[in-house]
């Protein structure tokens, strides 16, 4: 950043329009850097300068620690980094206030402290404090001591520092937008890698009359649901869906790794039970506490049309066809909260019949009137798209499932039993 023209400038500093230039000058000078500190610290001098002032500094709001700290100094003595309380001193009474705070005799103000001149070892004799604005409030204060001759700051000096902490405030604030919106797009990014990553992990949809149909829908960029199913060397299909309780990247690589520890236990050709069981300890060990999920897993078997399964806490089974349907509930708890559990086998015949699993998001979904579809919603909907083919009958559910509000990770796996 060029050093500011107005530092050279002959006229009367507390003219009109001298003030007018040394704010064009300033606001110049910090837009056209990229280093907010570098530009903070560049334009403080030059406002010591003009001000005849001994020091000053730019305090901003840390607002996790509700605390400011200062972002840029001139003077004897380097304060940068020092953090004070925002609702202490004059410096805190001119953020807490919003308002410009001139101080001619320090000493004699009931809410100078002394903090700061502890620690310089510079005594203030008389200050200014002026409130960086925004349209959202203040978000730091720009303060200067002291006059060189010994007098105490006056109004004119009061209102040229104002003036002059309009450019440094938005400087600030774009800043911080800045960074916030670099962060934004760091996160999107990372969001997106991790949406990948866990559809590559999704299996690939199988044509040719294959059996297991399935979709997922994430409510949000990524999705704690997943669902698998894999071929054993036996000729029956392995299946598994779940539900990782929790939103965000958390719950993301809970999901991941919930699916990869089921994938493999499910292929060494398990019993449900024991497959759930192995699982679910392994979870207990490894996840932080609060943390669980819902599965359900099994195999079905195409030769004999043979279905069974062990639950975990997962919204009931649904099997429907024949003009009847019938709902199996979990008889175990969700995976990573209690070692040892037990999990039931259930099994079902599905001649001509079908299987679904489905996860609380699609029971979630609401209506117009904000009413919940519900287990019997769900069995309803099937029931109305039963004599669809598998594949238009999964699209036409997913369909009316789409026109509802999904407030929740949506996962829907269809098992078609052959006539």
């Amino acid at each position: 950043m060029n050093a500011l023209p107005f530092i050279e400038r002959s006229l009367d500093r507390r003219s009109g329009n001298m003030a007018l230039a040394l704010v064009a000058d300033l606001a110049q000078a910090l837009a056209s850097s990229l280093d907010l500190d570098a530009a903070l610290n560049l334009a403080l001098s030059h406002i010591v300068g003009v001000l005849d002032a001994q020091g000053g500094a730019v305090f901003l709001i840390d607002t996790a620690s509700n605390e400011l700290v200062c972002r840029a100094c001139a003077g004897p003595v380097d304060i940068h980094a020092l953090r004070i309380p925002a609702d202490r001193g004059i410096v805190g009474r001119a953020f807490t206030t919003g308002q410009c705070q001139i101080v001619r005799d320090a000493a004699s103000d009931p809410d100078f402290t002394g903090a700061i001149d502890r620690i310089t070892g510079v005594r203030t004799q008389s200050m200014i404090g002026a409130p960086l604005m925004t349209a959202q409030g203040p978000i730091g204060v720009l303060q200067v001591i002291n006059k060189r001759d010994g007098e105490p700051f006056d109004e004119s000096d009061r209102d040229l520092l104002r003036a002059l902490a309009a450019p440094a405030a938005l400087a600030a604030s774009n800043a911080a937008l800045t960074r916030s919106l670099i962060e934004h797009d760091r996160i999107r990014r990372e969001l997106q890698l991790a949406r990948r990553m866990q559809r590559s992990l999704l299996p690939k949809r199988r044509r040719g009359g294959f059996p297991v149909l399935a979709i997922n829908r994430p409510a949000r960029e990524i999705s704690g649901d997943f669902y698998d199913f894999f071929d054993l060397p036996d000729g029956r299909i392995g299946f598994a869906v779940g539900d990782v309780a929790g939103k965000g990247l958390d719950a993301a690589f809970l999901m991941v790794r919930c699916a990869s520890l089921l994938r493999f236990a499910g292929k060494e050709g398990l019993s449900p039970s024991v497959w759930l069981a192995r699982a679910n300890d392994d979870l207990c060990e490894t996840v932080a506490g609060g943390t669980f999920v819902c599965a359900a897993v099994g195999y079905y078997d195409p030769r004999t049309h043979m279905a069974i399964w062990a639950n975990a806490g997962f919204p009931p089974v649904l099997v429907h066809g024949r003009g009847n349907s019938e709902l199996f509930r979990a008889e175990g708890p969700p995976l990573g909260i209690v070692p040892g559990m037990d999990f039931p086998l259930q099994q079902a015949q599905l001649d001509g019949r079908s299987l679904y699993l489905f996860s609380d998001g699609v029971t979630d979904a609401r209506d117009a009137q904000r009413q919940f579809l519900g287990v019997d919603g769900v069995v309803d909907l099937v029931s109305r798209h039963a004599q669809w083919r598998p594949e238009t009958r999964l699209r036409r559910i997913v369909g009316e499932l789409r026109r509802r509000q999904l407030g929740d990770d949506t996962t829907l796996l269809m098992i078609e039993g052959a006539a």
